[in-house]
């Protein structure tokens, strides 16, 4: 089953693009991030992709900076992914797309923890960057 895109999740792009760019040292973007809860956060995207599919069971991640100061990571893989979430959206998705959809999910979560301020935020910047994603309206409906 195919979701339905629809075109206003997606906002026109700002005057300049964000750049994903990859890098070798996650685990200190993740400590930039989360400071001393960069565990929880990485094992929250973990746990986050698990449920969004059974295609993924464990492996190696590559690991994104973005232009905005932002931050995702994505299982390093060429296999898509067969994922159903909670809001009824089931899409086969690229492994890029698959882990910003996890990202933006384990962001959104975890801000609502005590102190979770850097979580909304870490969102918010990677939600400037969804909304220029080639999938940008299929990452919004998964998570909508």
């Amino acid at each position: 089953m195919h979701a339905i895109v629809n075109e206003h999740l997606k906002r026109p792009l700002r005057e300049s693009v964000i750049a994903a760019t990859e890098v070798t040292n996650g685990t200190q973007r993740l400590l930039n991030i989360a400071g001393n809860r960069c565990v929880v956060l990485e094992h929250t995207i973990y746990d986050m992709t698990r449920r969004i599919t059974d295609d993924y069971d464990g492996g190696l991640w590559t690991f994104y900076n973005l232009s905005n100061g932002g931050f995702y990571m994505a299982p390093k893989t060429d296999q898509s992914f067969d994922l159903s979430c909670e809001n009824t959206f089931e899409h086969e998705v690229s492994a890029d797309t698959a882990g910003i959809i996890a990202c933006a999910m384990a962001y959104s979560h975890l801000s609502f923890l005590e102190n979770g301020e850097c979580f909304a935020e870490a969102y918010q910047l990677l939600s400037d960057y969804i909304f220029q994603h080639r999938d940008a309206g299929i990452i919004r409906a998964a998570l909508d």
